[in-house]
C-alpha cells in the first residue's frame, strides 16, 4: 500500500485576513487620486478663465475628507463664489455675466478621468496583496 502525505502552508494577506484592510486602502488611494486631480483641474481652469485674478479665490479652494471614501471640493464659502460659478442671484438676467461653471465642468471631466485614475492607484498598490 502506498501512502502519500503532503503539508501545505499558505500565507499571504488573503489567508491571514489582511486583504480587507488592503482593499480598503486601494479604495482610499483611488478616491484621493480622483480628488487631487479635481483640485488641480479646478486650479488650472480658474487660472484660464478668470479675467483679473487676485489669487484670493484660488487660495480658498479646499479638498476636504468627509470619510474614508468621500472627498468634497469647494470654495470655502467665498461670498462671490456662487456668482463666479453661475448659480448666484446676481447672474443673468440680473447681469450679463452667466458664470464660469468651473466646478461643474471639472466634475464632468472627472467622470471621464476617474476610471483610469482609480486603476492606476490600484496598480500602484497591487504588490501589497502579494
Amino acid at each position: 500500500m502506498l501512502e502519500v502525505q503532503a503539508t501545505i502552508k499558505m500565507k499571504g494577506p488573503i489567508v491571514e485576513g489582511r486583504a480587507a484592510g488592503i482593499l480598503d486602502g486601494f479604495t482610499e488611494d483611488a478616491v484621493d487620486a480622483v480628488a487631487e486631480q479635481g483640485f488641480r483641474d479646478i486650479g488650472f481652469t480658474l487660472h484660464r478663465v478668470l479675467k483679473h485674478p487676485t489669487g484670493y479665490y484660488q487660495s480658498r479652494i479646499r479638498n476636504r475628507q468627509l470619510g474614508p471614501t468621500t472627498r468634497v471640493l469647494y470654495d470655502d464659502r467665498v461670498i462671490y463664489g456662487p456668482w463666479l460659478e453661475g448659480v448666484g442671484s446676481r447672474n443673468a438676467p440680473a447681469t450679463r455675466f452667466e458664470g464660469y461653471f468651473t466646478f461643474r465642468r471639472v466634475a464632468q471631466g472627472l467622470k471621464r478621468k476617474a476610471g483610469p485614475l482609480a486603476q492606476a492607484a490600484v496598480r500602484r498598490n497591487l504588490g501589497r496583496l502579494g
